[in-house]
């Protein structure tokens, strides 16, 4: 997510600029520790965990009462710790919204989400 900071990447010779949502590390990082809080709160998404290894959830923030301009939808990837019942966060993401870019590689073409 850390492309929500507003940074520069290349891809196939072109570089994008992302959209700045966040304005540092740390405001994302509290972004996160919301979310999920609340997702684990949800029985819709607490249901998921259920002893697999791997929880991936799709989170409508606006279901949770969390508003960030630019992005609807996150999802979020839990791995559950060696030799433990706990889970840890592996990787968040957007995934829908209208600063959320996605590279459509069989176009070559960026498109918005939202």
């Amino acid at each position: 997510m850390l492309g929500l900071l507003g940074q520069r990447i290349m891809v196939n010779g072109e570089v994008k600029q992302l959209p700045k949502v966040f304005n540092s590390e740390e405001e994302l990082v509290e972004f996160l520790k919301e979310v999920v809080n609340k997702a684990l709160k949800d029985p819709d998404y607490a249901s998921k965990f259920n002893g697999g290894g791997k929880v991936v959830l799709t989170v409508d923030l606006k279901k949770l009462g969390i508003n960030v301009e630019g992005i609807e939808e996150v999802e979020l990837v839990f791995l559950k710790a060696k030799g433990s019942s706990n889970y840890y966060l592996k990787t968040a993401y957007p995934t829908r919204g209208n600063k959320v870019l996605e590279y459509r590689k069989w176009s070559s073409e960026w498109v918005v989400t939202g």
